[in-house]
């Protein structure tokens, strides 16, 4: 019946009769059935309610709206007053409402009631018979917040999305399984009742949820991104010493969201990447990852089509690496491209990862693993060393049979395995993997190369590529780009190529692009060199006519380039000598000192002759080296020191001074030193200079 309709009539015949109905009902139902005089604010209601509410608690079997109340849950308390004084008045003729009432034992319980109004035939004396149902809800939210569940939620968003505007809220407590382990799990459920509580009382939040164990819905009625994090704000304040939250919102807008399950995939979606920033903040919605996500669902399923299509699409490019010195070319490697049948072409980095986590990459990296086989077998008939280098993924090797998969491809293309350099990316993975380890001893032995790739940017210590084994690093671009002008960049490359050789280890410097990178890195004397410098990645067909086809045009050319090249070298009168030697004879020790003022913290890196000059008998960590260092300075020069310190932090200029130092074996002697700020690197002021005991230097 529509709320709005005229109300029925009746004769007091007939209530009494609906009295003697409603007590025969009342035995096979396990709803509540009531009468409701309006004109009197009596409710009588049928059955034994007074068992679970405080209801009928006294002899009369009558209650008055105000007890009623009393038994309703506080924030539902005025929409009932509401829709109750519409009644009376005689606005509505019809109550259909959910609140929730609370039990004896305090319990939270959402019913829904209904009723009738009644009036005499005079239009007189109102009153309402309904029921009050417990069953008809008891699906819709959760028992232990009394708060509407995700059931509920997507009933209401279908009504929402079409008639309102605002924000759908999702909150999620930090951590709320190690809140139950740490405090117990009874402590874990009063929390979770006072984020209900807090949401269901906040005057911005028109409706709460309680979707799943840790995780809230409300829904915002304002549609200024202010409030909706105004609402998270409050909540996070009051709960600030008991637990965190991450927040995510969307706002509730037809345009965005045509029906339920995209907004609620949207305010998910937004969640994540909320969990990545961890801050303090709500993340709102952006259209454009809504956009990004819907493109990488398209771009899996086509690239699922590609791969059952025998890899249709995938394409291999090449980047040479050449020796370094002579630059005759040593090896290429394959990189993978790809371009969607509409003619896209799609970046390694995005369609890359979808591949390792659909586990295509299986079938897809053997794919290019043998065709670069076979085009390394076609030209080796022109260069018979000629070497190609394969990117394999950490997903590839979770393949029990990857070994014996990779040999047969080797014994298909009839390639010898010293022909094959395989590289991946370092991770701190491979090294725990007892798996990994066996297949690198296994392809080891048919004379297969694993190199290390973006040597530096990850996990990289000494330990890990003796663990490994490798037989070649690759020095990530990020060392190699500006060498000439970053000391810290040079000392580390060198460092590292000084390692590789006593180790029987092969350098290769990628990321390559100025002739100056060329004649630093040389100096360091790498064995192979890459980069934009020498070429960027063409397909097989350019490859073959630039390098390998020595009667094209296009290898003239690069006959012309290396030519330049040893010419612009000759002109730079570059002549190549190991500094370190000079430095050495001349007890000439190199230091860097970082420092963080923030958390006033310091270290020094100190190079060999440093550590020497300086009496150090044992490896310290950087922050230990500059304890050593700055404890030995005597006492009346401390503050000298600092002040030095800070000019060369404040003006960027080159500060020479000299100061007493307490020399562990030589007693005290007299030290010179010299110094400037350099670029900052990690958020890290970065001083380098060098350090001379000179007491006993002839002509001081």
């Amino acid at each position: 019946m529509n709320q709005q309709e005229t109300a029925a009539t009746y004769s007091h015949g007939n209530i009494n009769i609906y009295r003697e109905v409603m007590e025969v009902i009342n035995h096979s139902t396990d709803d509540f059935l009531f009468i409701y005089n309006i004109e009197k604010d009596e409710i009588q209601f049928f059955g034994n309610i007074n068992q679970t509410y405080a209801l009928r608690n006294h002899d009369s079997l009558k209650n008055t709206t105000t007890e009623l109340i009393a038994v309703v849950h506080p924030a539902d308390r005025k929409k009932l007053k509401n829709d109750l004084e519409l009644i009376i008045s005689g606005e509505k003729n019809y109550h259909n409402l959910d609140y929730r009432w609370i039990t004896l034992e305090g319990k939270t319980v959402w019913i829904n009631s209904r009723g009738t109004v009644l009036r005499n035939e005079n239009g007189n004396e109102p009153v309402m018979l309904g029921r009050v149902s417990e069953e008809a809800l008891r699906h819709l939210y959760n028992p232990l917040t009394g708060l509407w569940n995700k059931v509920k939620l997507r009933e209401d968003l279908k009504d929402i999305l079409q008639n309102q505007n605002g924000y759908l809220l999702l909150l999620d407590i930090d951590g709320l399984a190690a809140i139950n382990l740490r405090h117990g799990r009874d402590y874990g459920d009063m929390l979770l009742k006072e984020v209900a509580d807090l949401l269901d009382f906040h005057p911005l939040v028109q409706k709460a949820y309680h979707i799943d164990h840790n995780n809230y819905m409300a829904i915002v009625d304002s549609e200024q991104e202010e409030d909706a994090q105004a609402v998270f704000s409050d909540i996070q304040a009051a709960m600030v010493e008991k637990c965190a939250f991450t927040a995510s919102a969307v706002p509730i807008n037809r345009e965005f969201f045509p029906n339920v399950s995209s907004i609620l995939d949207s305010v998910n979606l937004t969640m994540k990447k909320a969990k990545q920033k961890k801050g303090d903040q709500v993340e709102f919605f952006s259209a454009n990852a809504i956009d990004d996500k819907l493109r990488t669902l398209t771009l899996m399923e086509t690239l699922q089509q590609s791969v059952q299509n025998g890899c249709e699409g995938f394409e291999l490019f090449y980047q040479p690496q050449f020796k370094a010195g002579n630059y005759h070319l040593y090896a290429a490697e394959a990189l993978l491209r790809y371009q969607t049948p509409n003619g896209d072409r799609v970046f390694p980095d995005e369609f890359i990862p979808l591949l390792e986590q659909s586990r295509l990459i299986d079938t897809v990296g053997l794919w290019v693993l043998e065709q670069a086989l076979l085009q390394c077998k076609k030209w080796r008939k022109k260069l018979p060393d000629l070497h190609v280098s394969v990117n394999f993924s950490i997903v590839q090797f979770e393949d029990v049979f990857i070994a014996e998969k990779i040999m047969a491809i080797l014994q298909k293309t009839e390639m010898p395995g010293e022909a094959l350099t395989i590289e991946i990316t370092e991770s701190m993975k491979l090294q725990e993997s007892k798996h990994f380890l066996r297949c690198v001893n296994t392809l080891r032995k048919l004379g297969i190369v694993f190199s290390i790739d973006d040597f530096g940017s990850g996990y990289s210590n000494l330990g890990y590529l003796k663990k490994l084994n490798v037989d070649e690093i690759k020095i990530d671009r990020m060392f190699v780009t500006g060498v000439e002008k970053n000391t810290y960049n040079h000392k580390l490359i060198s460092n590292i190529i000084e390692f590789a050789k006593t180790s029987a280890i092969r350098v290769c410097c990628e990321g390559l692009e100025t002739t100056r990178e060329l004649a630093v890195l040389e100096g360091l004397q790498p064995d192979l060199l890459q980069g934009y410098f020498f070429a960027k990645p063409a397909n097989a067909a350019t490859i073959e006519k630039t390098y390998i086809n020595d009667t094209t045009s296009e290898y003239a050319q690069y006959l012309h380039f290396i030519e330049k090249l040893y010419q612009a070298k000759g002109k730079m009168g570059i002549i190549y000598f190991d500094p370190k030697d000079i430095l050495r004879e001349n007890d000439v020790g190199l230091w860097i000192i970082r420092i963080n003022e923030e958390d006033n913290y310091y270290e020094m890196h100190a190079d060999e002759t440093m550590e020497r000059i300086m009496a150090v008998e044992q490896k310290f960590t950087p922050q230990e080296c500059y304890e050593y260092w700055h404890s030995r300075i005597k006492p009346d020069y401390l503050d000298y020191v600092h002040q030095n310190v800070q000019i060369m932090k404040e003006i960027g200029k080159v500060v020479q001074l000299q100061y007493p130092w307490n020399h562990p074996v030589l007693g005290e002697v007299i030290v010179r030193c010299s110094g400037k700020r350099v670029s900052d690197a990690d958020g890290m002021i970065v001083l380098e200079g060098y350090h001379r005991i000179i007491s006993n230097v002839e002509g001081y």
